[in-house]
């Protein structure tokens, strides 16, 4: 698969980790979460949420900060994937694509509508 998706100059701080502002989108203050409480793989989590649209795509970015260490597995249709090159958790679901990798002692979910903007988000 050809990555075409240009990324904006502008990086986007999610928590700690800094994500980038693909070309095109914006983000979605009405839809932003913090400071929530979740679970990830069955571990309680505090969890901030940034969305960035572009018509009727967006992009979710979750940054996850465990109460104790998880272990990303491949379970349930995932596998390990190398993306701009961070190793994470990769799986295509439901027509999203799904990726999340751990940074800093947090983890990072990635849901795009496009595999490539997956990159264009996560990328240095």
């Amino acid at each position: 698969m050809i990555l075409a998706a240009v990324i904006a100059s502008i990086g986007v701080a999610s928590a700690i980790s800094e994500v980038n502002l693909p070309d095109g989108y914006s983000l979605d203050d009405s839809l932003k979460v913090e400071n929530e409480t979740t679970q990830l793989f069955g571990v309680d989590c505090i969890y901030n949420r940034l969305v960035m649209v572009n018509g009727d795509k967006n992009i979710t970015v979750d940054t996850f900060f465990p109460e104790q260490e998880i272990t990303l597995t491949p379970s349930n249709g995932s596998e390990m994937k190398n993306i701009a090159g961070v190793d994470g958790l990769y799986q295509e679901k439901d027509g999203r694509y799904l990726f999340i990798y751990s940074d800093n002692n947090q983890f990072v979910q990635v849901d795009s509508p496009e595999e490539s903007l997956i990159e264009a988000v996560i990328g240095k």
